[in-house]
């Protein structure tokens, strides 16, 4: 049986424990299959080595020995869940290519189960409740953050997005009650960012979208949506990690999208409209 695929279909039906050891063994299967019974009970916070009994046998497997040799035998099989190779300069375009999507789609698979889905809610409302929405990213983020500011504009949605940092910092010197600042930043570390964020709490509420939890701006958010990715030469890393950032703000703009009144839909609605005389 397609152990992995097993465990996606089930895993919204299991109990909090087991649902930890599915989330682990989705995320990092290539590791699970090398440890014991008991180092997979530790490494997820499972109360004793029954839990993971219960675990595997739910699956239809007698032995955690069966479980161990069918999920090694798929991953040989499926390049998809191989560790991330390192782009070298001897690498031909179709090498890159390979190495770039696979390393893209396995991020990506792997932060869908790391990201939290309570965080991710908790974002949402903080979305919908603001009267104002900061929108802060610079340099490679701020791409993400002005994609960001249109997506929400579009729902009618009070918000703000400046390149320069300037213009972020006197924006956020005098913070409203029940503004909420969206700060993109890979590294996590952007004076840019993280000082007008520092200066506007308590007063507003952060949502920070960054690779880095222990940041200072992860540090200093109230809801810290840290994502996850390899490191490899030639700084894909950090490109990897952003298409991993488009898809948390996709993620919180459909999210917002479906708890919007009428009158956010019809504002979608009219500025689509706007916007068609644009198009053939």
């Amino acid at each position: 049986m397609p152990v992995l695929q097993t465990i996606m279909d089930r895993v919204g039906s299991l109990t909090r424990i087991q649902r930890s050891i599915a989330e682990y063994v989705l995320k990092h299967p290539d590791q699970t299959f090398k440890m014991s019974i008991t180092e997979l009970a530790r490494k997820t916070g499972a109360k004793s080595e029954s839990t993971v009994v219960r675990f595997y046998r739910d699956l239809g497997f007698e032995s955690y020995h069966d479980f161990k040799v069918t999920l090694a035998t798929e991953i040989a099989g499926n390049s998809f869940y191989h560790t991330y190779e390192d782009i070298t300069s001897d690498d031909s375009i179709t090498t890159v290519k390979r190495k770039f999507f696979e390393g893209s789609a396995k991020t990506l698979h792997r932060n869908m189960y790391s990201i939290s889905d309570v965080l991710l809610q908790q974002a949402v409302d903080l979305i919908c409740g603001c009267k104002r929405l900061i929108i802060i990213g610079f340099g490679t983020s701020g791409s993400l953050a002005s994609d960001a500011y249109f997506k929400f504009l579009r729902l009618g949605i009070h918000c703000f997005y400046y390149p320069d940092p300037h213009y972020t910092a006197v924006m956020l010197a005098e913070p409203q009650e029940h503004d909420v600042v969206l700060a993109i930043s890979y590294s996590g570390e952007s004076k840019g960012a993280v000082i007008p964020v520092k200066k506007a709490r308590p007063v507003a509420k952060v949502i920070a979208i960054t690779g880095a939890k222990d940041s200072p701006l992860g540090n200093i958010a109230d809801v810290c949506i840290a994502t996850e990715s390899e490191e490899v030469n030639y700084r894909t890393d950090a490109m990897i990690a952003l298409i991993v950032h488009v898809a948390v703000v996709g993620t919180l703009f459909t999210g917002v999208s479906l708890r919007m009144s009428p009158a956010s839909l019809r504002s979608l609605e009219k500025t689509k409209q706007a916007l068609s005389y644009l198009k053939f």
